[in-house]
Formats: C-alpha cells, sequence, structure tokens
C-alpha cells in the first residue's frame, strides 16, 4: 500500500523536528545539572572555607585575649575577658556544628578529631579563671608556653589540614565537574551527528520521493498526452469510419437493391403489358418477377444483418454469433471453429452488444491482416471471470511502433473498458494471433430455475 506523500513528509520532518527538540532539551537539562552542581560545589567550599576562617579566627583572637589576661597585672578587666573567651567559644561551636553538617561523610572524623582538640583547647582555658592574683602571677608565663600555645597550634594545623583537604576535594570535584562538562560536549556531538545523519536520510528520502512523484507525474502526462492523442485519432477514425459505412451502405442501395428495384419495376410494367397475352407467358413473367423480389428482399435482409443482426435481439448472442461465423466461413473460405458457453446469453443486453462488435471486429481484421487458415472461437467461465479467447494461425503481428494503434484495436479496448474488463492481445510475426476478452462474471443475470408444478 502507497503511503500517500504529504503524510510521508509530515512524518520525517517531524521526527527531524521531534529529535532535534529532544537532544535540544536534553542539552539544556543537562548543562543546567552541570551549572547547578558547579554552583553547589562553590557555595560548599564558601561555607566551609568561612566556617574555618572563623574558627581559626576564634582560636587565635582568644588566645591573645587569654594572653593579655595573664598578662593584666590591674585585674580589673576579668569579667571582660571572661565573656569575651565565652563569646569566643559559642562562635567556635556553632561554626564546628554548621562545618559538621556541610561536611560529607568522607570528613565526618576529621571535623570530629578538630572539635574534639577545639573543645580540648577550651577546656584547658578553664583553670586560668580559677586561679589567685599570686599564682596568675608565678604560672601565667608556663601555662601560655606549655598549655595554650601548643593547644593553638595544634587547633590551628588541624584547621589548616582540614582547609587542605577541602582544597583538594575541590580540585578533584572540578576535574569531576570538568568531566561531566567533556561528557556533556561528547553528548552533545552525538545528538548533533545523529540529528545530521537523520536529517541527511530524511533529506534523501524526500528528494527520491519527489523525483519519484516527478518520473510518475511525467509518465501520467505521457500517458494522458498519448490517450488523448489515440482518443483523437479514433474520434477522426469514427468519423471516417461512419462516412466510408454510410457510403458503403449507400452504394449498396443504389447499386444492388437500387438496380433490382428498377428491374422490379420493369418486370411489373411487362405483367402490365401482358394481362391479354397466353397463360403460359404471362406465368412465366411472373415467375421472373417474383424471384428479382425474393432477391432484393435478400439484399436488404443482408444489408440489415450487417448493421445489426436481428437475431441478437431475438434468439439470443449465442445464435448471433454462431451466423457471424457462418457468414465470415462463406464469405471468405476461412473455417471457424466454435465452443460457446451458455452463460453468454445471462450476459445483460448491452453487454452481448459489445461482445458481438468485439468478435465481428476480431474476425474482420483476422480477414484484412491475418491471411489465417483457421480461426478458432471459445467461451469459458472460471474464477469469477467470463473469458472469450479468438485466436488465428495467420502472419500475426509485430508491437505497434511508438504505442500507435490501428482503429479497431483502440475500438475493442474501448469497449473492453466501458464493460470494465480487460482486453489482451498476444502475437509475433508468423505465429499467429490470439485475443482474450475478460470480464466479471458478477455481470451475469441468475439462471432461471425450474419450478415442479
Amino acid at each position: 500500500m502507497r503511503l500517500p506523500s504529504w503524510l510521508v513528509l509530515t512524518l520525517a520532518f517531524g521526527s527531524l523536528l521531534a529529535l532535534l527538540l529532544v537532544s535540544g532539551l536534553a542539552s539544556i537539562r543537562r548543562s543546567r545539572q552541570v551549572y547547578a552542581r558547579l554552583l553547589e560545589l562553590n557555595d560548599a567550599y564558601r561555607r566551609n572555607e568561612d566556617c574555618l576562617h572563623r574558627i581559626r579566627s576564634g582560636v587565635s583572637e582568644s588566645s591573645l585575649y587569654v594572653r593579655d589576661y595573664l598578662l593584666d597585672p590591674t585585674y580589673l578587666r576579668d569579667e571582660y575577658y571572661r565573656n569575651a573567651l565565652r563569646q569566643f567559644r559559642d562562635s567556635t561551636s556553632r561554626q564546628l556544628d554548621e562545618l559538621q553538617r556541610i561536611s560529607g561523610p568522607d570528613h565526618a572524623g576529621r571535623v570530629a578529631n578538630l572539635t574534639g582538640e577545639v573543645n580540648a583547647y577550651w577546656e584547658s582555658l578553664n583553670p586560668v579563671f580559677e586561679w589567685t592574683p599570686v599564682k596568675k602571677r608565678a604560672m601565667s608565663y608556663i601555662f601560655l608556653r606549655n598549655r595554650v600555645m601548643p593547644r593553638r597550634e595544634i587547633v590551628l594545623r588541624l584547621v589548616d589540614r582540614v582547609e587542605q583537604i577541602n582544597k583538594f576535594d575541590l580540585e578533584r570535584q572540578k576535574q569531576d565537574i570538568a568531566e561531566s562538562e567533556q561528557d556533556f560536549k561528547t553528548y552533545a556531538k552525538r545528538t548533533l551527528a545523529v540529528a545530521e545523519l537523520l536529517g541527511l536520510i530524511i533529506a534523501v528520502v524526500c528528494i527520491y520521493r519527489v523525483l519519484t512523484l516527478e518520473r510518475r507525474s511525467e509518465g501520467e502526462r505521457r500517458r494522458a498526452e498519448q490517450a488523448e492523442s489515440e482518443l483523437r485519432d479514433l474520434s477522426n477514425q469514427l468519423v471516417h469510419a461512419q462516412e466510408a459505412e454510410r457510403k458503403s451502405i449507400s452504394r449498396e442501395l443504389h447499386d444492388e437493391v437500387g438496380q433490382m428495384l428498377t428491374g422490379l419495376r420493369m418486370d411489373l410494367r411487362a405483367l402490365g403489358r401482358l394481362h391479354d397475352a397466353p397463360l403460359e407467358r404471362f406465368q412465366a413473367r411472373l415467375d421472373q418477377t417474383k424471384e428479382l423480389l425474393d432477391r432484393t428482399l435478400s439484399a436488404v435482409r443482408d444489408i440489415a444483418m450487417g448493421l445489426r443482426p436481428s437475431m441478437l435481439d431475438d434468439l439470443g448472442l449465442i445464435p448471433a454469433l454462431e451466423w457471424q461465423a457462418r457468414d465470415f466461413s462463406r464469405r471468405f473460405d476461412i473455417p471457424v471453429t466454435l465452443d460457446l458457453d451458455p452463460c453468454l446469453d445471462r450476459l445483460p443486453d448491452h453487454h452481448r452488444t459489445n461482445v458481438f462488435r468485439i468478435v465481428q471486429e476480431a474476425l474482420t481484421n483476422c480477414a484484412r491482416h491475418a491471411h489465417a487458415s483457421h480461426v478458432s472461437i471459445s467461451v469459458s467461465e472460471s474464477a469469477g471471470l467470463i473469458r472469450l479467447i479468438i485466436a488465428d494461425d495467420g502472419a500475426g503481428m509485430a508491437p505497434p511502433a511508438g504505442g500507435s494503434r490501428s482503429l479497431g484495436l483502440l475500438g475493442m479496448q474501448e469497449r473492453a473498458r466501458e464493460l470494465g474488463g480487460r482486453l489482451t492481445i498476444r502475437s509475433a510475426p508468423g505465429r499467429g494471433a490470439s485475443l482474450t476478452f475478460e470480464i466479471p462474471s458478477s455481470l451475469l443475470t441468475p439462471a432461471p430455475t425450474a419450478e415442479l408444478t
């Protein structure tokens, strides 16, 4: 089953547009994912750096406050230093909690270790605020050197280590993002290649379809021009055939029938003059007149039978074909064999007339061109078809050059087309010719059934 061109083109370009749309949406989605991942990474790194910076600043500044507190001889600002250190501790605890939350499971141990060291650092500062002034003067330098500064250095080293690890993770994640970006570029190139390939295939299909339609349209145009030319030739030949037939009928009426009627009139005049003559002479003239009248009636009957045999309407198609075969054999001395199926008489009147004319035209062509010694006509019904075959053993014929066909062949093909049938001619030079005419057997009227009384 052939698909309409508009459907083929719609499916082709629809597929291409769908592929471009899907690939474009997929590319946009993939780029958004890469961009969102990059933003997420930058945000996490920024917050991580901010937490570490605040922790480092809190520990460093708190160590300075502890130093100032231990070296302050006035004892008047103890409460100020305590509040400041408590704020540093609270702020550092919040930053540690935030760092624990934003860090992944891979850094949980390091963050927990840092939290423990920071808490130990704050715990190491608690005894300072319980010293007496004398003890503070005696232990301040030793405490700063042995307890506060080492703890601070440990915390700061841990902060730096965590920061280095975060930077390393940042570089690794940047590398992952670069790989994702490369994968995205590869995906985009593949999608573009597939789209271009599909577009090329669609273009080839469309070009092939258009060229096929152009060739088909050109073929149809040529066939239409040829059919128009053949119909024009057929119309001209029909006009000439009509004129030739009228001329032939006129000549037969004038030359044969007219002469007979003239002779008949003369015989009637002679009979008028012989009404007083002896009976034998009058009877002989009357017999001669009757014989001339019979020949006249026979000539008129032959002319009428040539135009349309009355037995086609009175007796049916089979008797008409039998008469046609006998008349053809008598006039051209070519024997005709008949093998007719009774189903012919169940054809409608219009179909019987066209079948008779096809047989008549085929026999006429056989007499004019075939130079055959025998002709066979057979009719059979099988496979839902009525098949009429007219074959001869004559000279045959070659396929007509340029597709031109004679008036007889065109007329037979037009009759076959009018009946919804098919006319096929098989012939070769020196091998005779065979004409096959097929029409559907559904045209037959139901056979009459006998009723019991």
